[in-house]
């Protein structure tokens, strides 16, 4: 993946969610999510393989655009430390407007430097695959990102990484939306990044939730 095509995807993105900003303000539709209740579903997915009473745990939100997850971590009673990553500074102003004291910052986990950043226990994606410009280029530009972003994210965890992404086996498809292939994608993170993997496709309609897990002793070939 270019520096090029990395560019495309964030100003297409940011252009997206500025105009969204300005439309629904705090709401789930902020942030694409039109109906809260599907978005909650998503999250319930995800904290399956977090420990949320263990007070020393830590959890990386990558696209935490609004701050919802972290409104849902409070919700269930989640102990640990809370950090958000986006790219779009309205949606963390928004995030900071809605929570006093979110931690939550502007990192781009694919041009910055991971190098001397700290990890987390949890690194957690919900969404960022579905609506993040990945239409402008072509297909296989696109996986390639998806992959890269995929990697970078269990570069930052000690524990495990747990995203979503809108599965390809559907029988109907929308233009502004991305596909990302289960079969494919569940491939690629056995091979570089641990065996210690679940995939969940049968929970929600045309979605699926995939974790990683640390594995000490296992190197990719």
């Amino acid at each position: 993946m270019t520096e090029d095509k990395n560019k495309l995807i964030i100003n297409k993105s940011n252009k997206l969610f500025d105009e969204c900003v300005e439309k629904y303000g705090e709401s789930s539709s902020a942030v694409k999510w039109d109906n809260q209740q599907t978005q909650y579903l998503r999250f319930a997915e995800l904290i399956k393989h977090i420990d949320i009473n263990d007070s020393s745990k830590s959890i990386l939100d990558v696209g935490c655009g609004n701050g919802e997850l972290y409104k849902f971590l409070n919700f269930i009673g989640y102990c640990g430390k809370y950090t958000g990553y986006d790219i779009n500074d309205k949606l963390l102003d928004v995030s900071r407007n809605r929570f006093e004291n979110i931690d939550v910052r502007n990192i781009d986990i694919l041009s910055n430097n991971l190098k001397d950043n700290p990890k987390f226990n949890y690194v957690v994606m919900s969404g960022i695959f579905n609506t993040s410009g990945l239409d402008e280029i072509v297909n296989d530009d696109a996986i390639k990102w998806c992959f890269a972003f995929i990697q970078n994210m269990f570069k930052l965890t000690k524990e495990s990484l747990v995203f979503n992404a809108v599965s390809t086996f559907v029988n109907y498809r929308d233009k502004h939306i991305f596909y990302l292939d289960p079969i494919k994608t569940l491939e690629f993170c056995i091979v570089n990044l641990s065996p210690k993997v679940q995939l969940s496709h049968h929970k929600l309609p045309f979605n699926y939730t995939i974790a990683v897990h640390k594995s000490v002793d296992w190197k990719p070939i």
